[in-house]
């Protein structure tokens, strides 16, 4: 404090060196009571981190699904929570001109780890004359005897939901299919 006094003494005598640092001691009181009032007396170190485009889709998606069939680009796509069927087709660039567009839902969400196959129109098999249950559109499904539209949206939905059929039995799995209409069903459907 005496040195305060001296200074101040000095200053007012008109000494330029003793003003100056009057001035400065002045300016640091300013700024050091600015950070104390606002809460900023420690420097915090800032973490820089570089954007890499690549490192923030790997932590934004959740999974990957694995697009076939009728489609432009086949293949496996990364998927992010919600998306749906219609935005994994546009990436993969859209369907392909055989296409059966009403073989799948297009609104539905899409899960990690599901393969999705597009059928193409008119897949009667003719050489069998048996119905691919996991390749048959709507329109193929409905020609069957017992089947008509309801019954068969909800066959390529259960097919889609449970990534197609793994055996003819899983037609039972299908709701609205009982053990009478299997039975009719059962020799003219394949995998």
């Amino acid at each position: 404090m005496e040195w305060l006094k001296n200074h101040w003494v000095l200053a007012k005598s008109g000494d330029a060196t003793a003003r100056r640092k009057l001035l400065i001691l002045a300016v640091g009181l300013v700024i050091t009571l600015a950070l104390l009032i606002s809460g900023q007396t420690e420097s915090q170190p800032i973490e820089i981190q570089p954007k890499d485009a690549k490192d923030e889709s790997i932590q934004s998606q959740q999974g990957y699904v694995h697009i076939t069939g009728a489609i432009k680009n086949p293949g496996v796509y990364p998927i992010t929570p919600g998306m749906r069927l219609f935005e994994v087709i546009a990436i993969a660039g859209g369907f392909n001109s055989k296409a059966d567009q009403s073989s799948v839902n297009l609104a539905r969400t899409v899960t990690d780890g599901e393969q999705i196959l597009i059928a193409t129109g008119g897949v009667v098999e003719k050489s069998d004359g048996l119905v691919s249950l996991n390749r048959a559109s709507s329109n193929d499904l409905d020609k069957l005897p017992g089947i008509g539209p309801t019954l068969a949206a909800r066959i390529i939905d259960w097919r889609e939901a449970n990534n197609g059929f793994q055996a003819i039995e899983d037609l039972r799995k299908v709701g609205g299919i009982g053990d009478k209409l299997y039975a009719g069903l059962k020799k003219l459907v394949k995998l």
